[in-house]
């Protein structure tokens, strides 16, 4: 659908009970858009939508949602996205929704974020060790949690009196303990308190109590000051006798304590905000100020939101799950999902669902293993202790496992030792061959600093690795399975240790083993990955390498239908949005939707299917105000383009042909976007057209996010200064940043963006998608989402009614009479473009802006 006409409809016009939810009148696209998603997420079905740039995709789905809401077919949405400039654009639109809506009760919004920006201590840099904030703030928690046991037989240095009075003596004869919450200490406990949670809340009031009372600065966050001071606390500040405390001693958080001291409630709520939409920082300024901890106050709010906003993980990453679906319990049959920014599904839940070991976890968990056995044997434990305490501890708890005992705990040693053995033969023979004499070129430092990855299969074939293979000759072909039960064995003994406070990592290695072992060998690709990472090491039992690389075992997923279509069918049906979905019915396949419908569109589900229904929007402004061509350049593959060399004479003259055309693009009025196949193609581009080109030339590099941020701040200066920006097809500028208004006057394409097709794991992937797809591999992981990448790029252009450009793709394959055309795949954008000679590149350009 595209439309030229009116630009808006007036609200009052429109006869459903949606239509006071706008903020202002809508598009007619979007009166379309909106009538569409409810009809289909009424019937639990999905809904895919493509929508040209400006047709205002985000509030189409929140719309559709709140409307649900309100007729209690859904009981919240759920709107997650790679992107974070889209997930402002969910937040200015729902908190827009709200400011118009003032004779009815408003959304309440939640913005979901990781631990990194929710926890105090990580937002200050003042958590303890060097293990990364996931692992440094579960210990933290762990200390915290055995501090405020029910059972703890810790005693916090506290006064008969304090907390509100609610500590006392124990009213036992003979004992004079501190009692919390009672009037008897843990051990004189009856039996009224067997059904009560595992926590203490006034035992956690009590530590509350004790690190607010500590000296030092306060920490400082979101502009405000907590109560605790501004690095955690150690257990020796608030305990009686420190130093006879046993294993659970260490740093602790109070802000994490503060949340059970409320007993699991939250001192505030949505009209913290002034828009009832808490974002991260709202949250972090509310719970900081009383104490608590703003990550476990967002997991509790969760479950109230009516519209809740994350990333990916929120939705599919089996990790981040823990959060949304099992603590929070948001991803259910009562969710209506809204997936944006779509086209990039598959490529980021195939990240998702792919893990790696490093050797230094498997040596850990080697470790481990060993100690777990010496306190079987009875020879394990600290200098003094009583081995045979320990011994019948271990004995109790392998217990519980069946089958563990010492012999399947020496087999499991033995089968990583094996393992290391060899993951270190194979990067050793990939260093004689890649790089002859390595160790002479690293101490010279001449070592080329780039990663490898060594297949253990043939990328192109359904077939074991040759790992697998060799471990079920060395062993028997149920080790890994066996490895997943012997882990959680040694964690768990481990974690009964009185002795210890060591974090042990059996537990995750033997679950990746176990993964290794047993799951399909045409979905995940098995490989040993090689890091450049130069450092000392002292070990004399680590290989040689080791100094120059790391090592690690990887499981690459390259089919995500399956885990995908899981989730899409434990929930009440939604959205999935893009500017770049089509061709629809190969997005149904790999997204796995064509796995809950067993009808076309139209046909109504029934309990165990789901409806899909496909719409798309062109662009719906003054086609005046545009022009859209393919210039007729040879195809810019990696064959005919040659080296990336700057002396025209040098090129070959498939470069010299672009690179001609790189100058007359660049040269055209206004901002302009240039989008090559790959950041080393932009890097020569950068290089050709700086000294040729009057305008300033940025260079946009795979960096972290803010030297992006500041790149394209220079870029989108309103000073008066045309500026030129190149940058690679696949990277992060083009897509999701808004290059509204005068930001950008063009934008082009040179090439087909393909993924490098050489690489072994492209090349595994392309394989599965040819056994899921009937020989499709190529055209539906490879070249579909190249040309997306493209159209997403020449996207950026036009994103308002008043706004003028040009979009540019420079090969001939964009033509529809082209060898190995991809014209088919541009959509509805196929029909505005019409071919320009090189020749006449210069003219049309001028024609058009004068």
């Amino acid at each position: 659908m595209s439309n030229t006409g009116e630009r808006t409809v007036s609200r009052r016009s429109i006869d459903a009970a949606w239509a006071d939810l706008f903020p202002f009148d809508p598009y007619p696209q979007q009166t379309d858009g909106v009538e569409h998603v409810l009809s289909v997420c009424r019937d639990r079905g999905y809904q895919l939508l493509e929508g040209a740039c400006g047709t205002g995709k985000t509030l189409i789905a929140l719309v559709a949602g709140a409307q649900l809401i309100e007729e209690e077919r859904v009981d919240r949405v759920m709107a997650v996205t790679p992107v974070k400039q889209q997930l402002k654009q969910f937040v200015t639109d729902l908190e827009a929704i709200n400011e118009h809506r003032t004779e009815r009760d408003p959304i309440d919004g939640l913005v979901m974020v990781g631990k990194r920006d929710m926890l105090p201590y990580a937002r200050v840099g003042t958590l303890p060790g060097e293990d990364g904030v996931q692992a440094a703030s579960s210990e933290l928690h762990e200390t915290t949690a055995a501090l405020i046991r029910r059972d703890a037989t810790h005693e916090l240095a506290v006064q008969p009196g304090d907390v509100n009075g609610r500590i006392n003596v124990c009213s036992a004869p003979d004992c004079d303990r501190l009692s919390y919450a009672s009037d008897a200490c843990p051990d004189h406990r009856d039996d009224r308190e067997t059904d009560a949670s595992w926590y203490d809340p006034v035992r956690a009031a009590a530590l509350c109590h004790l690190a607010s009372s500590l000296d030092g600065p306060r920490l400082e966050t979101a502009g405000v000051n907590a109560p605790y001071p501004e690095s955690p606390p150690h257990t020796r500040d608030v305990l009686v006798n420190p130093e006879t405390a046993g294993p659970d001693t260490g740093h602790f958080d109070p802000f994490y304590a503060r949340f059970f001291a409320n007993e699991e409630w939250v001192p505030f709520g949505f009209s913290e905000a002034e828009t009832n939409v808490l974002d991260s920082e709202t949250i972090v300024r509310a719970a900081v100020s009383r104490g608590m901890c703003p990550h476990e106050a967002m997991a509790s709010l969760m479950g109230a939101a009516d519209v809740l906003v994350g990333n990916y993980n929120h939705a599919f990453d089996p990790v981040t799950r823990q959060l949304t679906d099992e603590k929070a319990g948001v991803l259910d049959s009562g969710t209506m999902l809204v997936v944006d920014e779509a086209h990039m599904l598959e490529e980021r839940v195939r990240d998702l669902l792919s893990e790696t070991l490093g050797m230094h976890s498997l040596r850990t968990a080697h470790k481990d293993i060993a100690l777990a056995r010496e306190y079987l044997s009875g020879t394990g434990g600290e200098p003094g202790a009583d081995p045979s305490a320990h011994r019948r501890e271990a004995q109790s708890v392998l217990a519980e496992f069946n089958g563990v005992d010492q012999t399947s705990l020496r087999a499991g040693q033995e089968f990583i030792e094996w393992l290391l053995r060899a993951m270190s033969e194979e990067v050793s023979e990939l260093l004689r061959e890649e790089h002859a004499d390595w160790q002479r070129q690293f101490r010279e430092g001449s070592l080329p600093e780039v990663d490898h990855e060594i297949p253990l299969r043939d990328p192109q074939a359904v077939e074991s690795d040759r790992l697998t293979d060799a471990a079920s000759e060395a062993f028997d072909g149920g080790i890994w399975r066996e490895m997943k039960t012997v882990g959680a064995a040694v964690a768990a003994v481990h974690d009964n240790d009185s002795q210890t406070d060591r974090s042990p990592v059996a537990a995750g290695v033997g679950q990746f083993l176990n993964q290794w072992g047993t799951v399909d060998t045409g979905t995940y690709f098995r490989e040993i990955e090689v890091e450049y990472a130069p450092k000392p090491v002292e070990d004399t039992t680590l290989p040689d390498w080791a100094t120059a690389y790391n090592g690690a075992l990887s499981l690459y997923n390259c089919i995500p239908r399956d885990p995908l279509a899981g989730v899409f069918s434990d929930l009440a049906g939604g959205v999935l949005m893009s500017a770049t979905l089509e061709p629809f019915d190969v997005y149904r396949q790999v997204s796995g939707l064509d796995r809950l419908a067993d009808a076309s569109d139209g046909t109504d589900a029934t309990d165990d299917t789901h409806r899909v229904a496909t719409t798309s929007y062109g662009l719906s402004f003054p086609p005046e105000n545009r022009a859209s061509w393919v210039v007729d350049l040879p195809p810019f593959t990696y064959r005919n383009r040659g080296a990336p060399v700057t002396d025209y004479e040098e090129m070959t003259g498939a470069r010299q042909a672009h690179a001609g055309a790189l100058v007359t693009v660049a040269r055209s009025p206004g901002n302009v976007l240039l989008c090559l196949p790959s950041y080393a193609e932009a890097e020569w581009a950068v290089e050709y057209l700086t000294d040729i080109v009057s305008k300033p030339v940025l260079r946009d590099r795979s960096t972290e996010s803010d030297a992006t941020d500041a790149m394209l701040d220079q870029f989108f200066q309103n000073d008066g200064t045309d500026r030129v920006l190149v940058t690679s097809a696949r990277g992060t500028v083009t897509e999701g940043v808004d290059y509204k208004g005068h930001r950008l006057h063009t934008a082009a394409v040179v090439g087909v963006p393909y993924a490098n097709t050489a690489n072994p794991r492209m090349k595994a992937v392309m394989n599965a998608y040819d056994q899921e797809f009937d020989a499709g591999g190529f055209e539906y992981a490879v070249q579909i989402p190249a040309v997306r990448k493209a159209r997403q790029a020449i996207g950026r252009v036009l994103r308002g009614h008043d706004e003028v450009g040009t979009r540019l793709l420079l090969d001939r394959r964009y033509h529809s009479g082209a060898p190995r055309s991809v014209a088919a795949l541009l959509s509805t954008d196929r029909t505005e473009f019409s071919t320009v000679s090189p020749d006449m590149l210069d003219f049309a350009l001028d024609q058009f802006w004068s």
